[in-house]
Formats: C-alpha cells, structure tokens, sequence
C-alpha cells in the first residue's frame, strides 16, 4: 500500500507539474504578505471590514445554531450573508477552537485559484500564455493581499473558476457531463457570494448557441437540465428563507447593493453631497437605528430596493451614461494598492496618481525623482491596471479578427462584462475585480504577444 501511495504521488507530481509550482508560488507570496501585515499591524488586521460580520455569524451558528449578524442580543436570522462562508468559518473554528487558522487555510485554498486560472487559460490560448497570465494573476497585489483576510473571497474564487474551467471544458469537448458539473459549482458559489447568481443566464446563452447546430430541441433539453441543476442546490436556501424569513429574496444584501447605485447616482446627479455617507440615508429611508437594522432585515431591505428602483427609473438615461463613462472605466482602472502601502507601513504621503498626469514632461521627471520610495512605487503600480486593459482590449480585437465564432473567447468577454455591469458602482472596487482577473490577465498576455509579433514583423521588413 505505501508503494502504491509514493507511486501516485510521484504521477502526480509527473502529470500536474506546473499546476503545483503555481499554487506554491501564489501561496508563497501570500504567506509573506500575511506575515507582514500581522508584524506590522497585528492578527486583527485580517478580522476587519467584512471579517467582524463573519465572525458573528460563525458565533451563533456554533452557540445559538443561527445565521444571526449581530454580536449581542437578540439574534434574529438574517440572510444578509449566504450560508457556506459562515458554516466554513464555524468548521474551522470547531476544529481549531480559534478563527486564526482560517486566515491561513483560507489563503491556502485562495491559492489553488492560480493553477485553476492556468487550467482555463489552456483551454483557450497557447500553454506559454495560459502560464504567463496565470502567474500575474497569482502574484497580482490586491490578490495577495486579500487572500488572509477573513472574507468570502478566500473559498469563493477557486470554488468559480473551477466552475469556468468545466463549462470552458464544455465548450471545447461538447462534454455535457462538464457543463453540470459547472451549474453544480456555479449554484455552490452563489451560497458563498450572490454576485455570481445571475451568471447561469451566461452559462444557459452559450449552451443555446452551442447545442443549437446540433438540433432545435436539444439546447432546451440541455439548458432546462442545466438551470434544473442550479435551482436544486440553490432551493433549500430558498425555502429557508421562506419559512424563517418570510421571503423569498436570495439576500438581503440586494437591498443596499441597488440603494447604493442609487446613491452614486445621487452624487453623479448632484442631489447627494460628497460627504453624505451611505448608511445614513439607508437609515432616513428605513426609519432603523443603526446600520446594522437598516440594510441586514429582509423588511428593510425591500423599502431600500423598492425606493431605489423608484428614484433611477426617473433617470434612466443618466444611470446608463453614468455606468458607461463613470462607472466601467473606473472599475477597470481603479485600484486600492495605496491602502496596500498604508497596512505595509509604506505612507504614500498623500499622493495621487491623478498628479502624474497633471504635470508637463520638463516638470515630471524631476518632481518623480523627488518623492520617496513609496510613492514612486504607488505611482509604478497604479500603471498596471490602464496597461492591463489596453493590453486585453487589443486582445480581444485580435482573438475576435482570427475567429469571430471563438465560442470560448466570447465567454470571456461576457464574463468579464457580467461582473463589470453589476459591481462597477460597488464601494470595494478592488475585491469585485478579482472576479475578471482571470480572462483580463490572459487576455492581455494574448494582446502583448499580438503587439510583439507585429512589431517583429514591421522590423524585418525595414532592415
């Protein structure tokens, strides 16, 4: 038995290689992040923001057996949160007798996120691309630095992409089998974060167009089968719901995700002041008070949703253009590597990335090679998302001019577009991006070897 044990592993190793080599590595630089934020900061450091939420909710499912948010009485259920993050942090905390060791079994299992990212990668490009931007998909900052905090994103990113890497699979093969597994995964991630609910609508247009030059009835087949498959590992949730709740609503985080795009609309609008805070008008709106009150109950999340819906149907247009000339270039480019720097105890003293652009180029240089280190390292890195992007858009036009019936890159691209829609107006724009870092990375690798091999092309000609 031993030797049959050292044997599979050794084909193992044989047969996953580079996948191995790149969970080490993403899980390498996490542990260094991590370790450097808890000299630097303490152990609490991983335990804010969301993490307090989920520590409750760990709390009294293990003392009160409830999905309850509060930290004191009463503990009334909520389904603020879905259920498998919180029933993961209870596990560990059962075993453990502390939530410590999920911040390290959390960013092991955040980790496994790259070699999955490669998976995906190639199904659809060459391997040497599929590494390349799998490997800046690891090691990119915001990633690293939220893989050891205690959020749902640490089981929620591997848990995806292993649901894109069978429906890639499927789209490649035509293996049904794949595909459900996927609804099975997608369904899974939903109870982990309501983000991805919607997405089985993309999963069910592709099947249509790719079963569609079969025969007519087989992509209704396939897709009832498929959304079948969602809805049953989705239900129990909703009947729980119902019962304790009196709602069918998924989560009462709907409420203030909408009110918050009303509220940014407000802004963009000029009827809500810069310094107006989100919680408050939640709380005028829903007479509750306190914030936990105002946006957690299904009762008051409905009055934000239907007051919401209310004040952008009045301005339809102006939420349009605000989401396609504010919203999407701000949540593509984006990013919060400043307070990366501030938890590292690198201060950027104030700098703005936006003064760069603002100088003329006899005044840069020597205004660049004034400031310290951490600024020039704030302005170096704050550089990366508008190259990204330029890079992946190119990408895109390349990949769509060699083949316009690329199924896959497509699914990409509504991939991308799916997550950019629904969380561009979001307050934490960085952590809904680890969403589409995926493609956008591999798609840029696509886009920087088109560039390359242009260039190398126009050379030969003019020697």
């Amino acid at each position: 038995m031993p030797d049959l044990s050292l044997k599979f592993m050794k084909q193992f190793y044989k047969n996953h290689k580079k996948e191995i080599f790149l969970f080490i590595l993403a899980f390498s630089f996490e542990l260094l992040i991590i370790f450097s934020l808890i000299r630097i900061n303490g152990i609490e450091i991983f335990f804010r923001g969301d993490g307090r939420d989920y520590q409750n909710l760990a709390n009294n499912i293990i003392q009160h057996q409830m999905l309850a948010i509060t930290a004191q009485p009463p503990f009334l259920p909520t389904s603020f949160r879905p259920p498998i993050y919180p029933f993961w942090l209870a596990m560990v905390y059962l075993i453990f007798k502390s939530f410590v060791p999920a911040i390290f079994i959390g960013a092991a299992v955040f980790a496994l996120s790259t070699p999955l990212a490669f998976l995906i990668g190639k199904q659809i490009f060459s391997e040497k691309n599929a590494m390349i931007g799998a490997i800046i998909f690891g090691l990119e900052p915001w990633a690293l630095f939220q893989s050891g905090f205690i959020a749902a994103e640490q089981i929620f990113m591997p848990v995806f992409l292993l649901c894109i890497y069978f429906f890639c699979l499927y789209l490649k093969h035509g293996r049904t089998p794949c595909l459900y597994w996927a609804s099975f995964l997608l369904a899974i991630t939903a109870l982990i974060r309501p983000i991805s609910l919607f997405f089985i609508l993309i999963l069910i247009f592709f099947v249509f167009i790719f079963e569609f030059k079969g025969s007519f009835l087989r992509p209704f087949k396939i897709s009832v089968l498929t959304f079948l498959i969602f809805i049953m590992i989705l239900s129990p949730w909703f009947v729980r719901n119902k019962l304790i709740l009196n709602s069918w609503q998924f989560s009462s985080a709907s409420g203030i995700s909408i009110f918050n795009d009303y509220f940014m609309l407000g802004r963009y609008l000029g009827e809500i002041g810069p310094r107006e805070d989100l919680y408050e008008r939640a709380k005028q709106v829903t007479g509750a008070d306190n914030d936990i009150n105002a946006i957690t109950t299904v009762e008051n999340s409905k009055k934000l949703h239907d007051f919401a819906v209310k004040n952008i149907i009045l301005h339809p247009y102006s939420f349009l253009k605000m989401q396609i000339i504010k919203g999407l270039p701000m949540f593509l480019v984006k990013n919060s590597y400043g307070n990366i720097l501030f938890d590292l105890g690198l201060s950027s003293n104030g700098l703005k990335p936006s003064e760069i652009f603002n100088k003329n180029l006899t005044d840069l240089w020597p205004f660049i090679k004034n400031l310290p280190l951490s600024s020039n390292i704030l302005i170096f890195i704050s550089l990366f998302w508008p190259i990204i992007i330029s890079l992946s858009i190119f990408g895109i036009y390349e990949q769509i001019k060699i083949n316009r019936r690329n199924l896959p890159i497509w699914f990409l691209i509504f991939w991308i577009l799916y997550f950019t829609f629904l969380t561009a107006l979001g307050r934490d724009i960085s952590r809904y991006k680890l969403t589409i870092n995926a493609p956008l990375f591999m798609l840029a690798v696509a886009g920087f070897y088109e560039i390359k091999k242009r260039f190398l092309t126009f050379s030969y000609k003019n020697d």
